[in-house]
């Protein structure tokens, strides 16, 4: 009966739980005011030894280890209170949850063990109690309780399951504390693409120019570890930016950074508002004629745009010609000092091996690569190794990449899809990174081959051909022809000793345009700018 209320989140993380026996652990679930749809839950617990109570005086005896501090009713997945024991059993003096938001639970928030707001609902050692109740000003007012175990917690774990489900909808109080700077960070996805995982980077430099930074995407498809890791909260629902409900989060900020031109009609909602707006394009030409309706005509003080790179200045230039345009090129953290597993490329029969990452898009220019494949001399072929890396997203090209596979076995080979650490590995082994694209702001693979100083061959309609000195740290082909990409392959291909000797210019270039120093510094100018 309780399971069919579960949201849609609720029910996809019960599949998955791990339960443990804390039956010995016995709580005090402390909830003065309304609390109707927590009791009807509370019957559900797997976890049998508490009760519920509405007045602490009298009840803490020293039995008790734990109190689950509830500030408003709210409904609790019958796993809850097992989770909160197991974090005290765990050492834990305060434990928070992820939550659901709305009738439906289609509003999701993530905690980060970096960003703990002020809960409404939070599990208190008995040790912590004790120490919150003599500094409290009021009577075992639960929000004042709550309010100094935030404050005065040492050891706070985040479980990460939304065992809450709080049948209003998520406000700014949710996510953000009373008193804290606020920023927002606006993603129209959170996949593993190339835009979502430069964003990541914008989380610490501004957690360090002190601001609470809540991100608000669509979905959880991959990167949301990423954003949560690095110290922000985050706040998911498929219509987040056109939802009236959610907009208290980006009006009450003190900063918003809105990334790619696919935040348009956030923008504009925000264009002539007190709240500064940094609108981080990192988009193609393809994209625009479908969104140029969107995007404001003109735009108010409180609005500041940057790009990253030439290419994708050029693309918003194309419908607003009149924008002022900083430029903001995403840092990435030097993964060439980290460790990580090796990934097997002895497919590659110990020849030079040239990669290509990207979904299979007529705009990645997949088709392109392979066309320059088979325009190579069968001698000259024989002696590299090709991989493509991404999923199918285009049936066609999919089909041009399998045939040439089928066609060349023991030299051309795909992989759907590799994990973070296998692409850092094969970035470290590859002899070069090629990028066919027809329409490409800023490829993220390519600048992390430089990291591991690994040159590149790309197309004119790249970003990152403006910044490539010929010969030296890259090549660059003209006209998407595949004739003159075969012929920077050939030239790659023959002349192995020139591409290991540009592994020192490869990093220059790394470090002079991509490095997180640079970055940071062009960030942290262009905040400070947008809220001075």
């Amino acid at each position: 009966m309780m399971y069919s209320s579960y949201s849609a989140l609720q029910r996809r993380q019960l599949t998955k739980q791990v339960y443990t026996d804390t039956q010995s652990s016995y709580l005090l679930v402390y909830a003065p005011g309304r609390h109707l749809a927590l009791e009807n839950s509370l019957a559900n617990q797997l976890h049998r030894k508490f009760r519920l109570v509405t007045a602490l005086e009298g009840e803490l005896t020293d039995s008790v280890a734990g109190v689950l501090l509830v500030s408003e009713d709210v409904e609790c997945t019958s796993t809850a209170l097992t989770y909160f024991a197991a974090a005290l059993q765990a050492g834990a003096d305060l434990a928070v949850c992820d939550a659901v938001f709305g009738f439906d639970g289609a509003t999701a928030l993530y905690l980060s063990t970096q960003h703990i707001p002020c809960s409404r609902c939070a599990m208190v050692s008995r040790q912590l109690l004790d120490r919150i109740r003599a500094a409290a000003r009021g009577k075992d007012s639960v929000t004042e309780l709550l309010r100094l175990s935030t404050a005065m917690a040492e050891n706070c774990q985040r479980i990460p399951q939304a065992l809450l489900h709080f049948r209003r909808e998520l406000c700014a109080d949710d996510v953000f504390s009373a008193g804290g700077k606020r920023a927002v960070i606006l993603s129209h996805e959170l996949t593993m693409t190339g835009a979502p995982i430069v964003l990541v980077s914008a989380v610490p430099v501004l957690r360090s120019m002190g601001f609470e930074v809540v991100v608000l995407g669509p979905s959880d498809e991959g990167s949301l570890p990423l954003f949560l890791d690095a110290g922000a909260a985050v706040v998911t629902r498929s219509d987040c930016v056109m939802h009236s409900a959610l907009w208290g989060l980006a009006t009450s900020a003190d900063f918003v950074l809105a990334n790619t031109v696919v935040e348009a009609a956030a923008v504009r909602t925000l264009n002539g508002s007190f709240v500064p707006v940094l609108w981080w394009l990192h988009d193609a030409f393809a994209g625009y004629p479908f969104i140029a309706h969107q995007i404001p005509k003109t735009l108010e003080h409180n609005v500041q745009v940057c790009a990253v790179g030439s290419h994708a200045t050029a693309a918003m230039h194309s419908v607003r010609p009149d924008f002022a345009i900083e430029q903001l090129i995403y840092g990435l953290p030097d993964y060439a000092q980290e460790s990580f597993p090796v990934y097997d490329i002895s497919y590659a029969g110990g020849r030079p091996l040239f990669v290509t990452v990207g979904s299979f898009e007529p705009r990645k220019g997949q088709d392109i690569f392979c066309n320059a494949i088979r325009l190579l001399k069968p001698e000259v072929r024989q002696k590299a190794a090709f991989l493509f890396v991404g999923k199918a997203a285009d049936k066609d090209i999919k089909n041009t990449v399998d045939t040439l596979v089928e066609d060349y076995p023991d030299t051309v080979f795909y992989r759907k899809r590799l994990e973070r650490p296998e692409i850092k590995s094969l970035m470290d082994q590859c002899a070069c990174v090629v990028c066919a694209s027809r329409d490409d702001p800023m490829p993220t693979f390519v600048t992390e081959g430089l990291i591991f100083g690994k040159p590149s061959i790309v197309s004119e309609h790249t970003g990152t051909a403006g910044l490539v000195t010929e010969g030296v740290d890259g090549f660059v082909y003209k006209d998407d022809d595949p004739d003159l990409l075969a012929q920077a392959l050939e030239h790659a291909i023959l002349h192995p000793e020139q591409l290991a000797a540009m592994k020192a210019d490869c990093r220059k270039m790394y470090e002079k345009y991509y490095s997180n120093e640079a970055y940071v510094a062009t960030l942290t100018r262009l905040v400070n700018e947008s809220t001075d």
